[in-house]
């Protein structure tokens, strides 16, 4: 049996040596006169920059050669990172870093000393002491639901017999084969393999768990099917397209302008090369134009701020970066009209909140916006359109009823009022309790039209972008983005609301004083019944909260009929709304309004 072991360890050496020694030749890691790289050296022996036969550093294998750096280095981390503190000196990245972190002289042998070397590495290939805006490496992989469930079996592995780990842990090599530089065509960067589509990526990143899996949903997404056309040059990817480009179309795996989770770039940035309106082909609408609009989300003045994992609700500074309601793995371009409540193809996969707490996925769309406009601490609190729940139950009126009781403690709350029986069905809580004459039969789009797929009736649920949108949204017959980015309306909305028009916005009645409300009411047709007959020129919300009333009911809250207060005054005697049911003809108010005390005005 010795001969036979002989014979085939002298059989396989040269095999090894010879098939190493033929893909580095002529890449950018021979150093020598025929190598590609920028640094060059007189030497004609490929390995020796690296690797030497005898004498070298001890219990280093591969034969290593090339002296190691003796930086402390500073690791990567981010709030969403969970294998903890892990320094390449303790694993075989150290190798590459020998010379990659540019603390060791290219060139610089154990056996040999010094190598004499001309150029220099390009910037982008030299790290640094700080490996903060790299992929860790060194690293054993610890399961955070969204990573590959052989990484943590007894003989760990990834999912591509390719890519391979080091002894349990993620190591350059796990990515890069330092010998051969063009496994991957699109780029010379000496991976293990192709990434077109993620695909090295995928390896360890798992997009099958289930959710709250982050990455849950990217087979179908938006980023790994579409195949418009992109630039190869930083910072998109280099296959040419965005399904190809995958992964690479917003992470790398080093020297990133956003340390945390490898993005090219920090905040939005990272989403407006391609939702500009430019560089891709063909391109996208320009939502980043959307936010200089007179009015917008603060997307791109509020920054640093945002934290993936933050808490629900959000009680931080107010920010609305795009990651706050899109998930850029799992959302997709929507087709058909979807039904409401449920959360839009583009808001698959985020977080949300609502009576239950916090949501790791929204189900609805509502529950994405309450993030921030429910349950918050800190809320902006302003007298400009204040109201006052006004609680007559109706019956036969007591004396001194309706009376001014104290606003709810959490007026601005919308998660509150859309609970209540009266007000906008955006939760499916609200009941109407008498007819509406004035619904139309469908929604009317930005131009006018019928919008056929939004049928009407008093039992229809409303989406919040049904009145906060983009004011040409395409989903309504408009030109541009869907959604709350940005819009010539004060409050994200739509079309005009006209709400001030006594408390200081001046102007007209009619259709164009309330184009929002007209989308859903046929105001033309309210306008001629009392008291909408009596109050052209004044603003539907003046009488009327458009989002519910907190504590509300029929009886004194018929219709919504909450006066906002800083133009609808409390009267000499009272303030109010009377209702006091069908048939008796007795309703009224207790306001002052334009200095005249009603107390009350019937109708």
């Amino acid at each position: 049996m010795k001969p036979i072991a002989v014979v085939s360890l002298l059989a396989v050496a040269p095999l090894w040596a010879t098939s190493f020694k033929d893909a580095v030749i002529g890449s950018q890691h021979d150093l020598t006169p025929s190598g590609s790289g920028p640094v060059k050296s007189a030497e004609t022996r490929v390995c020796i920059f690296c690797h030497a036969p005898h004498n070298v550093i001890p219990n280093v294998t591969p034969l290593w050669d090339h002296s190691l750096s003796s930086v402390t280095y500073t690791t990567y981390t981010s709030s969403t990172y969970s294998s903890g503190l892990q320094t390449p000196g303790a694993g075989s990245s150290r190798l590459c870093l020998s010379c990659h972190d540019g603390t060791v002289a290219v060139g610089l042998t154990v056996v040999l000393g010094q190598l004499a070397t001309t150029g220099a590495m390009s910037s982008a290939d030299v790290f640094g002491s700080s490996l903060l805006s790299s992929h860790p490496v060194s690293m054993t992989p610890a399961d955070d639901g969204q990573l590959a469930t052989s990484l943590f079996a007894s003989q760990p592995s990834t999912k591509d017999p390719a890519v391979t780990l080091v002894a349990g842990k993620v190591e350059c090599t796990t990515c890069h084969d330092p010998h051969v530089q063009n496994n991957d065509p699109a780029t010379p960067m000496f991976l293990v393999r192709s990434n077109a589509s993620g695909a090295l990526c995928l390896a360890c990143h798992d997009p099958t768990r289930a959710q709250p899996n982050q990455l849950n949903g990217w087979t179908t997404g938006a980023h790994a099917t579409a195949i418009n056309t992109a630039p190869t040059t930083a910072p998109f990817g280099r296959y040419g397209n965005v399904a190809a480009n995958g992964c690479s179309n917003c992470h790398n795996a080093h020297n990133n302008a956003a340390a945390a989770r490898n993005l090219d770039a920090p905040e939005e940035a990272a989403c407006t090369p391609c939702h500009g309106g430019a560089n891709l082909n063909p391109s996208l609408l320009n939502i980043a134009g959307e936010y200089s609009k007179a009015y917008s989300h603060p997307t791109m003045t509020v920054s640093g701020v945002h934290d993936p994992a933050e808490g629900l609700p959000v009680n931080n500074a107010r920010h609305a970066e795009c990651a706050d309601c899109h998930n850029s793995h799992a959302a997709y371009a929507q087709t058909g009209t979807p039904a409401p409540p449920a959360a839009q193809a583009e808001l698959a996969g985020v977080s949300g909140w609502d009576t239950a707490g916090a949501q790791p996925v929204a189900a609805n769309e509502y529950q994405l916006c309450y993030k921030c406009h429910a349950d918050s601490t800190n809320k902006p609190a302003t007298s400009t359109y204040g109201r006052t729940a006004i609680r007559y139950p109706g019956g036969p009126m007591p004396a001194g009823y309706p009376i001014q009781p104290p606003r709810p403690a959490d007026q601005y709350n919308l998660r509150l009022k859309f609970m209540s029986t009266i007000g906008h069905n955006v939760m499916g809580s609200s009941t109407i309790t008498t007819g509406n004459s004035s619904l139309r039969p469908y929604m009317l789009n930005v131009d006018g039209t019928n919008n056929t797929n939004r049928p009407l009736a008093t039992s229809t649920i409303l989406y919040c972008t049904d009145c906060h949108n983009n004011d040409q949204a395409r989903s309504s017959n408009g030109t541009g983005p869907n959604g709350p980015h940005g819009s010539a309306y004060p409050h994200l909305l739509q079309l005009n609301l006209f709400q001030d028009a006594i408390g200081g916005g001046g102007g007209g009645g009619g259709t164009t004083a309330t184009a929002l409300c007209n989308k859903c009411h046929n105001v033309a047709t309210v306008r001629n019944e009392s008291p909408h007959d009596e109050h052209d020129g004044v603003g539907c919300t003046t009488c009327h909260d458009p989002h519910g009333v907190i504590g509300g009911n029929a009886g004194a809250n018929r219709a919504m009929m909450n006066f906002d207060t800083s133009i609808a005054a409390k009267a000499t005697t009272n303030f109010g709304y009377f209702y006091m049911g069908t048939g008796s003809g007795q309703k009224g108010c207790y306001t002052n309004c334009h200095g005249e005390n009603h107390n009350p005005r019937t109708y």
